[in-house]
């Protein structure tokens, strides 16, 4: 491994490659990059981007794995080397369609998939409280599939520092967004809903970021719910725009306590995830709100929670010029149509094309950029984010045995 290092530390740039699966557990994000630099003075470019869905029998598999009642540990053994394969066929795939041979690959930082994540101490678990967290995907089948070094397992360590492990992306956020003359909010909308907030002409310190609540998650489920488990998600929010909000409901949902509990927080499965949208859904409908009118009132649910969350933790003391969309929820143009009624006329919003960037590419790029600064040895977290009590050095490293 030392000889994979030292021959990296000679190489600018680097070709990387970034690989993701979220909270919607749609697919394989995977971005190539040409990155040089480091830290502040990283620069980025990318070569390709694609996404490579999850046949329904694999997302199946893991929405079971996230499942307490169902996720046994002999589901997630093979599991997870069944999706380090996957991982490493992604790899290497999206190197052949930016026309780069695998072995021209200099790294891949792999987030992995997360099955479960709790971000605060488990106390009625282990004496003392542990936090934990478990992500699959099995980086070192990714190592020797591919041939290439392997970061992975970021989350980890800045746990072990006393953070959430949660939010990650700010730190890649920081380095190519930061602005001196505009704060910009970097605004994700996956299955989980996050934000970095990047004050203008600011240091890493200054940034505040966190998970809003949810993102996509409920609308997924509702919208599977209505159709009969013809559709995953609600195209463009075109089956919300049919519906109409109701008051109710929306004032019953927001009055869940993660909304009110103060950064730095995370969130994901665990409190918003298939058994919160069933439950809610059926409750809906039995007290007589039409389908369609539940999938148009958790729509603007997420973006309420979205703006709600600004005013309390980011606008009260800070000036924010721009929101900057990204992930799945950006296509929903009734869910964009909510938030900008909720933000008011005052804050633009964009996604990432208006920046060169495709919106989707966001996150499996951080990851990258995540796994550039660990083999540069360079702290990679964000402790006002996550919380954790120092900067770390996040991602386990797996020699690609070159």
């Amino acid at each position: 491994m030392l000889k994979e290092l030292l021959r990296l530390q000679n190489k600018n740039p680097r070709k990387v490659i970034g690989l993701m699966s979220g909270t919607s557990v749609d697919g394989i994000d995977a971005c190539l990059a040409d990155i040089s630099g480091h830290g502040t003075d990283t620069k980025v470019h990318v070569l390709a981007f694609d996404t490579y869905p999850y046949d329904a029998a694999t997302r199946t598999a893991i929405l079971n794995a996230c499942n307490p009642a169902t996720g046994t540990v002999d589901k997630i053994c093979p599991l997870n080397f069944y999706l380090g394969k996957l991982f490493a066929e992604a790899a290497k795939s999206i190197a052949a369609r930016a026309g780069v041979a695998i072995a021209d690959v200099d790294l891949i930082g792999s987030h992995g998939q997360t099955i479960y994540h709790l971000p605060n101490p488990q106390a009625s678990t282990y004496p003392g409280g542990t936090r934990s967290t478990l992500q699959i995907g099995e980086p070192s089948v990714i190592a020797q599939e591919t041939g290439v070094m392997t970061v992975a397992d970021f989350r980890p360590r800045d746990m072990a520092a006393g953070g959430q492990g949660a939010p990650l992306v700010p730190y890649a956020d920081f380095i190519l967004f930061r602005s001196r003359e505009k704060g910009r909010a970097l605004q994700n909308i996956g299955g989980i809903a996050n934000v970095t907030f990047i004050p203008k002409d600011c240091a890493i310190d200054d940034i505040v970021a966190f998970d809003t609540g949810p993102g996509n998650m409920i609308i997924d489920r509702v919208a599977e719910r209505i159709t009969n488990h013809q559709c995953t998600f609600d195209k463009d929010g075109n089956m919300a725009a049919g519906g109409r909000v109701h008051d109710g409901l929306l004032k019953e949902l927001l009055g869940h306590p993660y909304l009110t509990k103060p950064p730095p927080k995370t969130t994901g499965r665990e409190e918003f995830g298939r058994s919160f949208a069933d439950k809610l859904y059926e409750d809906a409908t039995r007290s007589g709100i039409k389908g369609i009118d539940v999938l148009a009132t958790v729509t603007a649910f997420t973006a309420y929670t979205i703006a709600d969350s600004y005013n309390k933790w980011i606008l009260s003391a800070r000036q924010l010029s721009e929101v900057i969309l990204s992930g799945g929820g950006c296509h929903n143009r009734t869910l964009v149509r909510f938030l900008a009624h909720y933000l008011g006329p005052s804050i633009a919003i964009h996604t990432l094309d208006a920046f060169g960037i495709a919106p989707s590419v966001r996150e499996s790029l951080a990851f990258a950029i995540l796994a550039h600064e660990t083999v540069s040895g360079n702290c990679n977290n964000v402790p006002g984010a996550t919380g954790a009590r120092e900067a770390v050095v996040m991602g386990k490293i797996v020699p690609g045995g070159r």
